[in-house]
């Protein structure tokens, strides 16, 4: 059909914004390279229920709610924007030493109030969608043996418009990727490494060999529309964050027995995990781990 697109001419884009309500031009670098859009919109139906009629015949549009999520393969370059606006802090890249390697640090802020990001759309050829203002609160990190990582991201967002002046089809157009090659595998290279929380600093012999593995991290949010504006008001906090992590062992042995010792004494664990890429990038997640949830 004209107009009509298909996976491989869709277009996403994710642009850190300034002022919510006012979306930002996404353009070269701001591209995503994503799995499934899961960002759903709605609006509810104000029916006028009055008596003294035989049938309801008129409503009127309600509140739009804009939320949802989105997977993609998780990559040492092109989700550092979102994954800063999740996490609240983020460095500054350095180069490791003379290598084409970069690391960065990014780390939890106590809340994420003005950071958000404009996320635009190309659904058919001359069509954006935009979502004017974007809330990412939460991510989900999940990975299995040589496969590429998945991440998962949780979004709130301000409205959705479909007739931006903003980003449009000639906008869109200059939308680059940063990088379509490194994809974060989950292989022999990948190091995980626990211990006590009170114990030393972890070591090479605090490795462990899990199977598969899913971090999830949440800052519970809401968003409520107000009068004189379209759209809701930025999201804020609506209780404590939360975060999980799941680790599945191929059997049961003396080393996942151990496992169960902790858990039933409920002790605190600290964790790291250490990916390495084809070109010895390499992405180093502190985990502190604070439960004692079973481990499958």
């Amino acid at each position: 059909m004209p107009g009509e697109i298909s996976g491989r001419e869709f277009v996403c884009a994710l642009k850190k914004g300034a002022d919510w309500h006012t979306p930002v031009v996404c353009g070269a670098g701001d591209g995503l390279l994503i799995l499934s859009d899961g960002i759903k919109a709605g609006v509810t139906m104000e029916l006028d229920d009055s008596a003294g009629q035989p049938w309801i015949t008129e409503a009127d549009a309600g509140e739009q709610s804009v939320a949802g999520s989105l997977e993609a393969y998780m990559r040492y370059e092109g989700l550092d924007t979102a994954l800063a606006l999740i996490m609240g802090i983020a460095g500054v890249p350095s180069q490791i030493g003379t290598t084409v390697a970069y690391e960065n640090t990014y780390n939890l802020s106590t809340n994420i109030d003005g950071l958000f990001a404009t996320l635009a759309e190309k659904k058919l050829a001359a069509v954006v969608w935009e979502y004017t203002s974007v809330k990412l609160h939460g991510f989900k990190l999940s990975g299995e043996m040589n496969k590429p990582v998945k991440l998962s991201l949780s979004a709130i967002c301000d409205r959705l418009d479909r007739a931006s002046t903003t980003n449009d089809a000639t906008t869109i157009a200059a939308v680059t990727m940063p990088d379509k090659k490194n994809r974060i595998i989950m292989n022999k290279n990948t190091i995980f490494r626990l211990n006590d929380q009170d114990d030393i600093a972890l070591a090479a012999g605090d490795q462990i060999f899990p199977s598969s593995f899913e971090l999830t991290f949440d800052r519970p949010m809401d968003g409520e529309a107000v009068a004189g504006q379209d759209g809701v008001a930025e999201p804020a906090d609506n209780g404590f964050p939360t975060a999980s992590l799941t680790l599945k062992f191929p059997r049961y042995n003396t080393a996942s027995n151990s496992f169960f010792d902790d858990w039933d004494a409920f002790t605190s664990k600290k964790m790291d995990i250490t990916f390495t890429g084809r070109d010895r990038d390499r992405q180093l997640l502190h985990l502190p781990h604070q439960s004692n949830e079973s481990q499958d």
